[in-house]
C-alpha cells in the first residue's frame, strides 16, 4: 500500500485522456478508489509526544469506498497507510488510519464540469515507532473540501484538502489529496417516454366540443373557465353576479363618565371584526353617545372618546386596519331611552357601529 499515493497521483494526472468531454454524474452510485495525499504535520511540532504524533511531513496512500445516496449526499469510508519519520531522533514509524465521513454536493452548480463538495468526518489513527520507541493512537475530526469530475462513464477523479484536528492535544494537520474512483450501481434519471401517434385504420370519429365546467359554453369560446357548478353565465361563460349592501350594527354600553370597554362586550366586537375580515371592502362608522348628565360640550368629547376606545379594541385585539374605521361623537343628542331613569341613562351611554359596503354573489340556476 505504500505506493498507492503515487499510483493515484499518476492516474489523476493522465486521467483526462480517458475521455474528451466530461460525463454527467449519476443520481446515485457506489465506488471504490485509491487516493494519494501529502500530509503537512507542521502543526504537531509543538506536541508534547516524542513518538506518536510528533511526525515529519509524509505521503499517505488510501483505499476509499463511497456511496452517494442522492445528488446531494454521500458517505466516505477510508483506510490509509503511511511510513513517516519522527522528528525526535528520525525514527521510522508505521501509521494506519481509518476514517468515516459524510459529504454534501450541490446538485446543479459546476465549475467547468467540476463538482465541488464539502465534508465532515472522524479519523482513528494507530502509530507505532520502530525499535520499541513507543506507540500511540489518535482520535480526530476533519473538515474537507474539494472538486470532482466524471472522466468516463465509470471513472471519477477528485482532489482537495482536509484539515484534521487531533482531539486530545488540539493540533491541526493539513492533508492535500487526489484520487480516482471506479463507479458501480449507478442510477440515472429515467428517460422521457416517447409516444408515437399511429395513423388510424378507420375514419376518425368526430369528438363533440368539450365543456369542461359544464356551464353550457364550450371551452373554445369560454372566457371564464372553471365557473362553479350551477352558476348562471353569460354568452362568454362568465358567471352573473348580484351586488348587495352589507349592513351590520353593534351596541356597546359604558359606565357613567367612563370610556373603558367592558370585557362582556368583546364577543360582540369580535363578531363585528369577523364580518370586516369576511368583506375586505367594507368600512365601519363608530358613533359614541352619552346620557344627559353633565354639560353638552363635555358629553360631546366623552362620546368621541368612547367611539375611539371601541376602535382601539378592533385594531389591537382583532387586527382591523385603522384606515377602515371612522369615529364620531354624537354627545347626548340621540338618546334611545329616557334620561330620567337609571336604566334609560345606562342605555344612552353607548357606542353604535355601522358596517357598510358592497359584495357580489353568484346567481344560480
Amino acid at each position: 500500500m505504500k505506493q498507492i499515493g503515487y499510483i493515484a497521483l499518476t492516474a489523476v494526472l493522465f486521467a483526462p485522456g480517458l475521455s474528451g468531454a466530461a460525463e454527467e454524474f449519476p443520481l446515485s452510485y457506489s465506488s471504490v478508489g485509491i487516493e494519494g495525499s501529502y500530509v503537512d504535520s507542521g502543526n504537531s511540532r509543538d506536541s508534547s509526544s516524542l513518538t506518536g504524533d510528533n511526525l515529519s511531513n509524509y505521503f499517505e496512500g488510501s483505499l476509499n469506498l463511497t456511496h452517494q445516496f442522492n445528488p446531494n449526499v454521500s458517505v466516505l469510508l477510508q483506510g490509509g497507510y503511511a511510513e513517516p519519520e519522527t522528528r525526535a531522533g528520525g525514527l521510522n514509524a508505521n501509521l494506519l488510519q481509518g476514517s468515516l465521513g459524510g459529504r454534501l454536493h450541490p446538485s446543479e452548480f459546476r465549475l467547468s464540469n467540476w463538482r465541488p463538495f464539502g465534508g465532515l468526518g472522524y479519523s482513528y489513527t494507530d502509530i507505532s515507532v520502530h525499535h520499541d520507541a513507543g506507540a500511540k493512537t489518535e482520535d480526530a475530526v476533519y473538515l474537507e473540501g474539494g472538486l470532482q469530475r466524471m472522466i468516463a462513464p465509470r471513472f471519477m477523479i477528485e482532489g482537495g484538502i482536509r484539515g484534521r484536528t487531533e482531539l486530545e492535544e488540539g493540533y491541526v494537520d493539513a492533508q492535500y489529496f487526489t484520487g480516482i474512483h471506479y463507479l458501480f450501481g449507478r442510477q440515472y434519471p429515467a428517460a422521457p417516454k416517447i409516444e408515437i401517434a399511429l395513423k388510424p385504420k378507420h375514419p376518425a370519429v368526430v369528438t363533440p366540443p368539450k365543456d369542461s365546467d359544464r356551464d353550457g359554453v364550450i371551452d373554445q369560446l369560454d372566457k371564464c373557465p372553471g365557473t362553479p357548478m350551477g352558476a348562471l353565465v353569460d354568452s362568454d361563460g362568465c358567471a352573473k353576479k348580484l351586488t348587495k349592501e352589507i349592513r351590520e350594527t353593534l351596541h356597546v354600553e359604558f359606565e357613567l363618565d367612563r370610556t373603558e370597554v367592558r370585557y362582556e362586550f368583546f364577543p360582540k366586537i369580535q363578531n363585528l371584526a369577523k364580518v370586516m375580515k369576511h368583506y375586505p371592502g367594507a368600512t365601519i362608522l363608530l358613533e359614541g353617545h352619552t346620557d344627559s348628565t353633565g354639560s353638552s360640550s363635555y358629553n360631546q368629547s366623552l362620546s368621541k372618546s368612547r367611539a375611539d376606545a371601541v376602535m382601539k379594541v378592533l385594531i389591537n385585539e382583532f387586527g382591523i386596519n385603522s384606515d377602515r374605521i371612522t369615529t364620531s361623537g354624537m354627545g347626548e343628542s340621540q338618546p334611545v331611552a329616557s334620561n330620567t331613569t337609571p336604566r334609560g341613562r345606562a342605555e344612552n351611554r353607548r357606542v353604535e357601529a355601522i358596517v357598510s359596503g358592497k359584495y357580489s354573489e353568484l346567481l344560480t340556476k
